[in-house]
Formats: C-alpha cells, structure tokens, sequence
C-alpha cells in the first residue's frame, strides 16, 4: 500500500484495525506516524487505557498506566512501533 495513503488514513487519534502483510489483523490507536513507522495503542493498550466503559477498579489502572512514559507502555505491550510497509489493508 503507498505509505502517502496510509499516513492519511492512519491520523491521530484514530483507532481501528490494521491487515499486516502476515495476514493478521490486529486492532490499533495511533499515536503518531512518523519516518515510515506507525507508533501505536495496541489491543491491549487500548482495552486497558482507553476502553469507554470501565469499572472504578479498570478506570484505576487505566489513570495509573497514563502516567508511565512511552518507553515503559512499550515494554509492557501497551504501545507498539511498525514499520508502515507491512500494512496491507487499514479496515477503518
């Protein structure tokens, strides 16, 4: 896919679902396209961080996971980097 095309779907803010070049689809937030890779909230970041409807203890977690930096959210599988080239398809 022409990565022009994909930075324009793949704007801020915008959670959706991503077909990898392996076939998988994985659901993603974007955070940030930038030097041919897609920084984002992966499944998990997004059920643990930003899912809409939460219990108090979820909404807990969630305020205590905002305050970690990037790099700790990456090492707990919250955040992830993929290179744009292996995006098949953006489903929405």
């Amino acid at each position: 896919m022409d990565t022009k095309l994909l930075e324009l779907q793949l704007r801020p803010n915008h959670a959706g679902a991503l077909v990898l070049d392996t076939g998988e689809t994985i659901n993603y937030g974007v955070i940030e396209v930038e030097h041919g890779k897609l920084k984002y909230y992966t499944g998990r970041g997004l059920r643990e961080i930003w899912s809409p409807r939460m219990s108090e203890e979820q909404e807990a977690v969630a305020a205590m996971l905002k305050e970690k930096t990037e790099e700790e959210l990456m090492a707990s599988g919250h955040i992830a980097v993929i290179p744009l080239g292996r995006i098949v398809r953006v489903l929405f």
